[in-house]
């Protein structure tokens, strides 16, 4: 069948077979393996590429929705990435393997704060009180990305219930690879091993903003209330990511 979507391995860099769709959570490392990807394998391979994302509204990733909608006038790639929820790759005309990382749900719940009180000018204290800003952003968000029924888009609204935190954990191993945000560069390693990358040598971190000092001690308490299931499921992706360093054996990179 070739790459119909995926170009040819004489586009540059390596990528050994189908195309990857990233399942990229907010302020999870995403866009540090975006740019590990994208400089290993140049830009015409990634969709959106920055040149992509300098076209685009906001600068900001298509829905999935709109990948949906428009997937046979997608530039040709070999990895597809965007803020999408884990049940847009059972939607896709075409097989995808996918990949996500997840993170420590306080760290991830503090990094998202900081960046909204940076672009947005709202302290971290009030946008907890924002019953959409939680919803959307903060409740169980992880959980809801991997586990959501019936939404493409990560900042969609769905129910977040045990039943989603069970479909959550199953979609962990049904991904092709998992990564821990805080184990970032073991998880490269098997990210290469997976997908034949060599990704690791590439990496890069991007800035990481959180709040800090007594506004953290306060906001602590409340977040950890709102993402009890998203801790449940970062347990089962580490769990995971041990499984994968003891299954994959180290690659000789001389």
């Amino acid at each position: 069948m070739g790459w119909p979507f995926g170009g040819s391995k004489r586009d540059g860099g390596r990528l050994e077979g189908p195309p990857i769709l990233v399942i990229h959570i907010m302020k999870t490392a995403g866009t540090s393996l975006r740019r590990m990807l994208q400089d290993e394998l140049g830009q015409p391979a990634m969709y959106p590429s920055d040149r992509d994302l300098a076209k685009l509204p906001h600068n900001w990733y298509r829905s999935g929705q709109d990948i949906l909608r428009s997937f046979h006038d997608l530039p040709r790639h070999r990895v597809l990435i965007g803020h999408v929820a884990a049940e847009l790759a059972d939607r896709l005309p075409i097989p995808y393997r996918t990949a996500a990382f997840v993170r420590d749900p306080l760290q991830r719940s503090l990094s998202c704060l900081a960046h909204f009180q940076r672009h947005y000018g709202r302290p971290p204290a009030e946008l907890l009180r924002d019953t959409d800003f939680v919803d959307s952003q903060i409740l169980d968000h992880q959980t809801k990305v991997l586990g959501g029924r019936g939404i493409t888009d990560s900042h969609e609204h769905c129910e977040i219930d045990d039943a989603t935190l069970s479909r959550a954990i199953a979609r962990l191993g049904r991904l092709d690879f998992v990564g821990i945000t805080e184990r970032s560069p073991e998880s490269f390693e098997v990210f290469d091993r997976r997908f034949g990358t060599h990704i690791a040598q590439h990496q890069v971190r991007e800035n990481v903003l959180r709040p800090e000092g007594r506004e953290l001690s306060e906001l602590v308490p409340r977040i950890e209330e709102l993402v009890r299931r998203d801790r449940v499921l970062y347990e089962a992706a580490g769990a995971r990511l041990e499984t994968d360093l003891a299954a994959t054996p180290a690659r000789d990179h001389a």
